[in-house]
């Protein structure tokens, strides 16, 4: 062979061995390109839903039995169950969306808290409390004398003591902000004057299995919160 040809050939040899030899690393490039699209389609996803949720395009929340069937209808498209694990990973997401989510999955995947830290989910209801993001204290249940724990409070006490810390917080609140609508139930429970500091009390004091009792005097029901307070300490 000729001397040019075999150097061009030399050449194209080693040209072939440098592709082969990258063809790994673009593989890689390529696949984590593919990935990062994927997991970015995923979040804005999420955030979509998220939105829905919150402007109440799957129908209403906390309100009976429409609740449910608003459950029922984000739960029907199975793409949804991936979006709301992300909506609880993402930091970019709302507090309010995250809650909607919890309340999701607490009716369709009770296991969601294998997968979330359960203190996270726990400070996600206490904010939700805080913020009336159900808009009405019935959500919340009438507490002491009925030990009604409300459609949603209820959520604290299935997390359990893991729940406490993020209620601990609450003991200090005098906030008032949180009503009850109806009629009968309205008339019921607006009597009794609940604080956020009540709210929080009730749930840890059920959760330590140490109910306490309902004053009408916050002075008496303060005494009964400090004491709780020592005796979390």
């Amino acid at each position: 062979m000729h001397p040019a040809w075999r150097r061009r050939c030399d050449f194209i040899k080693k040209s072939d061995l440098m592709k082969l030899s990258l063809m790994p690393y673009v593989l890689i490039l390529f696949l984590q390109i593919s990935i990062n699209n994927r997991i970015m389609r995923t979040e804005t996803d999420a955030i979509t839903l998220a939105n829905e949720m919150v402007a109440r395009k799957y129908g209403e929340f906390f309100i009976y039995p429409m609740h449910y069937q608003t459950i029922d209808s984000i739960w029907s498209d199975p793409k949804n169950h991936t979006l709301l694990d992300t909506m609880l990973f993402d930091d970019h997401i709302g507090v309010e969306a995250k809650f909607l989510a919890c309340e999701v999955f607490f009716k369709k995947d009770i296991l969601f808290m294998q997968r979330h830290p359960p203190e996270k989910i726990a400070d996600i209801y206490a904010q939700a409390l805080v913020n009336n993001y159900t808009g009405m204290a019935n959500s919340w249940g009438l507490l002491y004398e009925h030990e009604d724990d409300g459609q949603v409070g209820i959520a604290f006490l299935t997390i359990g003591e893991k729940a406490i810390p993020s209620l601990a917080k609450l003991l200090d609140n005098k906030s008032t902000t949180l009503k009850y609508q109806g009629s009968q139930e309205a008339t019921l429970g607006n009597g009794y004057h609940y604080r956020i500091k009540d709210f929080a009390a009730y749930y840890i004091s059920r959760i330590m299995g140490t109910p306490l009792k309902y004053y009408p005097n916050t002075a008496d029901r303060d005494k009964q919160i400090d004491d709780l307070k020592k005796r979390l300490h």
